[in-house]
């Protein structure tokens, strides 16, 4: 990697609002750093109360620390959009106002990168506000894969680093409800980065039931079944929420993802954490275990479709999994790989459906009481079709387990 003299090798972007003296902690943490060649942009996104004021008093003591302001976004995409325009760094590091990182984090950033990767992260532990340690990471988790990367955020900001012009390229950081971190790891992936990860903890992450993440609604959904009659939605809903053939279905996605991990794991985009030789696969399957007796569909709700005026399944009713991601493309996405990687799983969601809409006409009186409860307007429903039933498969948090993804 090329480095100029006299100029920084990484920038650290730290987005900021109203964080005040705990700050401090977050800045020490880079202050600490093995690495010294480094600068750090924070960001203050309109903040009002003394949070301009720590950060001026740290920069007085170390000048490697510089202070942004900008007008109040009221989301970290712009202001981190912002840092890049200033960045100097070959490397671009990002650090959250509530992370902290060990004092090697940056030295083993620079080491992946110089792998001859573009976009590179490094493992966490999860600690409460009393610095409480609630949860880490394990080496599995610190897999990656395209098709990983499409189904889940894996990575938050606070890990990630990447080479300069990199995020640039793919359109920078765009706001929105949330998960623009996993927005932009999407679009690098997509765009062909070379990713390299380590199982190393050198992240320390705030875990807070008050932080945006825990805060972001489901803006799209992921069919399981599609209906032209609501009560027919509603019945299936009840026999999956009463555990009607869950341990088929388990069986059938637990099979399902057998298969597909294993050819993940053949190709030549997955990647394992450097210098760790477990078996992803069986160390994925022992997570999954983990979490066994969850329900298969948390929160399945039925979701009238809007009228479009043209033809496909708009109007009609579909049962639906919520689906926290950034867009309705990414949904579409989702939808596409689950579809084509868990047909055992869909052959048992088809025979349910078709089932409950045979009894459906058969006995409609006997269903009377089931059309209540019609979410309506789901524009970012993704993927049902034409035929009068469409199974489909969610990706919940189960899913991410299997899947090894290490979002929290």
């Amino acid at each position: 990697m090329d480095h100029s003299p006299g100029q920084p090798r990484i920038s650290v972007i730290c987005p900021t609002f109203n964080r005040s003296r705990p700050i401090l902690d977050t800045l020490a943490s880079v202050t600490a750093q093995t690495v010294t060649d480094w600068e750090m942009l924070v960001v203050s996104d309109g903040s009002t109360d003394d949070t301009d004021d720590c950060v001026r008093e740290a920069a007085l003591a170390d000048p490697r620390i510089r202070l942004l302001r900008a007008e109040r976004h009221g989301h970290p995409s712009g202001p981190r959009n912002l840092a890049l325009a200033e960045a100097r760094g070959e490397v671009v590091a990002y650090l959250d106002h509530d992370d902290r990182w060990r004092p090697d984090h940056l030295a083993l950033i620079l080491s992946l990168i110089g792998t001859g990767a573009d976009l590179v992260a490094t493992g966490f532990e999860l600690q409460d506000p009393k610095g409480r340690s609630t949860a880490r990471s394990e080496p599995h988790e610190m897999c990656w894969h395209p098709e990983l990367q499409l189904l889940g955020v894996i990575f938050e900001p606070s890990r990630v680093a990447h080479r300069r012009g990199l995020a640039e390229r793919v359109g920078g950081w765009r706001a929105g409800a949330g998960l623009e971190d996993w927005d932009l790891w999407l679009r690098m992936a997509d765009a062909g980065a070379r990713v390299a990860t380590s199982a190393e903890r050198t992240t320390v992450l705030l875990d807070d039931a008050g932080t945006r993440r825990h805060r972001i609604p489901p803006r799209h959904w992921l069919p399981l079944a599609a209906f032209d009659d609501p009560r027919a939605a509603h019945a299936l809903k009840q026999r999956l929420r009463a555990g009607h053939a869950d341990t088929a279905l388990a069986a059938a996605q637990a099979a399902d993802g057998a298969e597909w991990l294993a050819r993940l794991a053949a190709e030549p985009a997955f990647t394992r954490p450097v210098g760790w030789a477990g078996d992803a696969a069986a160390e994925i399957a022992r997570a999954r275990q983990a979490v066994e007796g969850q329900e298969l569909w948390p929160e399945p709700a039925v979701v009238r479709l809007p009228h479009s005026g043209g033809g496909g399944p708009s109007g009609r009713y579909v049962l639906a999994q919520p689906l926290r991601c950034a867009d309705a493309h990414h949904a579409e996405r989702i939808t596409a790989l689950v579809r084509r990687t868990q047909p055992r799983l869909y052959a048992l969601l088809d025979a349910m459906a078709a089932e409950t809409a045979a009894d459906m006409a058969s006995d409609p009186a006997a269903h009377l009481a089931t059309g209540a409860g019609v979410t309506a307007g789901a524009a970012g429903v993704a993927g049902a079709t034409d035929a009068t039933v469409t199974a489909g498969a969610a990706v919940t948090a189960r899913a991410a387990v299997t899947a090894g993804a290490g979002a929290r």
